[in-house]
């Protein structure tokens, strides 16, 4: 075969490997997880129950509420799979270990140790995540807001 032949059967193959993906792309869009969105009023939820001044409670909102609470902000590529995939496992695991919508009808001792946890994964710069926080700026915490948010954990009085 000579150099022209091949060139052809290249662009052809290249042309036939291009359709499969852009068919296997379509396809997967009509395969979508669940959105996690609440639809009535969270009376559970963290912020209501432990009286959240307003400042803090959107700080709460925007850096913890998207995958630690039942109801999430989604963005435009939340809307494209694979990338909504991985989003909605995210927040599966994020409300595993925490759920500030179902904050109420958590035992005392889980309230005292998510309140723990809450205050060390800020205090070691673990939360809010760091691959979250690349695509949502305004989700980081200044030093600032930190010692704001865990001088407010420090208040509140978990009572059996």
């Amino acid at each position: 075969m000579d150099k022209k032949n091949k060139n052809k059967v290249f662009k052809k193959r290249r042309f036939k490997v291009g359709i499969v993906l852009l068919l296997f792309i379509i396809s997967i869009q009509f395969f979508r997880p669940e959105k996690n969105e609440q639809k009535t009023f969270p009376f559970n939820d963290f912020l209501i129950e432990e009286n959240a001044p307003e400042n803090l409670a959107l700080l709460f909102k925007r850096s913890c509420y998207n995958c630690h609470s039942n109801n999430t902000t989604y963005y435009w590529y939340n809307e494209i799979s694979p990338a909504s995939w991985f989003v909605s496992k995210h927040i599966k695991n994020g409300k595993k270990h925490l759920n500030f919508s179902e904050w109420t009808t958590a035992s005392f001792m889980d309230k005292r140790s998510n309140l723990s946890k809450i205050a060390t994964s800020i205090n070691d710069n673990y939360m809010p995540l760091r691959s979250y926080t690349i695509i949502h700026q305004d989700a980081k915490l200044s030093e600032q807001q930190k010692k704001e948010i865990l001088e407010w954990l420090y208040t509140i009085e978990i009572h059996p």
